[in-house]
């Protein structure tokens, strides 16, 4: 199986690099000091998990249209630059093309799908707790698991296909029956840890171990549980709790959001809270904490954005 890693920060170098060393024939997307990096160095991963791996020689273009035709592409740029590279990575999809999008947020499949159609397109949901550190490095910090689920439209009966391929990074790999929950509930995660990580520039243990934010946090997940369920998704109180263990486990932890404004990108304001915002208000459904985390997460990408 051919696959393209459109994108190669923290999650699709994590993912690509180990597809890599596995021997699946993958080439990647990238731009920048991470495209020089990975063409010179290969790519490497730091992990006290799953160990230190060097994966020399990569293949890697600064477009896709320079890549072979691709059977599965996996997509994992920033939200806002979808819309941005359709028309590149038409260049690679094919009538049998599947595009997996590894992507933040509850929304960027729907703008793949507007472009090839959903009998091409799957969802799916990641935990890892990958960042770029250092251009082709990447700092691994929390279990990975990926679940990927058919919406209306795509053959289902493709996805164990996907799901072994995807499996032989010998990583957590499930075919979810219901990925729209599985997005929406780690929608939940994102929406407060990136945010307020990203505003306080302080760890997710830091932050849980203060009891304004620790409420704080549990307030936002909270707003979007009430959110999902005004649009039939079903999120429960538990899905919090749960959240909050699974993040005491991993204390050193930073977020992709947080290390974002760290360097001076565009954060993911919008797919990570400003979703929930204007979804709430499309239902109805009050969500205070979560237009403050948007507010000062705008006000945040401002000066970058205005060039202050």
């Amino acid at each position: 199986m051919r696959i393209l890693v459109y994108g190669a920060g923290g999650v699709g170098a994590f993912f690509g690099a180990l597809l890599a060393r596995a021997g699946q024939d993958v080439e990647f997307v990238a731009r920048g000091a991470q495209l020089e990096a990975m063409r010179r160095d290969g790519l490497r991963i730091r992990s006290a998990l799953i160990g230190d791996v060097h994966v020399p020689h990569v293949v890697v273009h600064a477009r896709a249209r320079d890549a072979s035709m691709a059977d599965l592409v996996l997509v994992s740029v920033k939200t806002y630059q979808t819309q941005q590279i359709l028309d590149d990575l038409s260049a690679v999809v094919g009538d049998t093309t599947v595009i997996v999008t590894l992507q933040n947020g509850v929304e960027s499949d729907e703008v793949v799908a507007s472009r090839f159609g959903w009998s091409r397109v799957v969802p799916a949901t990641v935990y890892v707790g990958a960042t770029i550190d250092e251009p082709a490095v990447v700092t691994h910090q929390a279990p990975a698991r990926l679940s990927f689920g058919a919406r209306d439209g795509f053959d289902a009966t493709r996805l164990d296909g996907i799901a072994a391929v995807l499996a032989t990074t010998g990583q957590r790999v499930q075919i979810s029956t219901d990925i729209q929950y599985e997005r929406w509930r780690k929608l939940m995660w994102n929406a407060s840890f990136n945010t307020v990580t990203a505003v306080t520039m302080r760890g997710p243990a830091e932050l849980l171990a203060l009891g304004e934010t620790r409420a704080l946090i549990r307030r936002i997940m909270q707003e979007v549980v009430e959110v999902a369920r005004a649009h039939g998704i079903g999120l429960v109180d538990a899905d919090v709790d749960d959240h909050i263990r699974w993040t005491e486990r991993a204390p050193s932890m930073r977020t992709s959001t947080m290390v974002d404004r760290s360097r001076g990108r565009t954060m993911e304001a919008d797919a990570l809270v400003g979703v929930i915002v204007r979804k709430g208000r499309e239902a109805g459904v009050a969500t205070p904490a979560c237009e403050a985390m948007y507010a000062l997460m705008i006000a945040s990408d401002a000066p970058a954005a205005a060039g202050v």
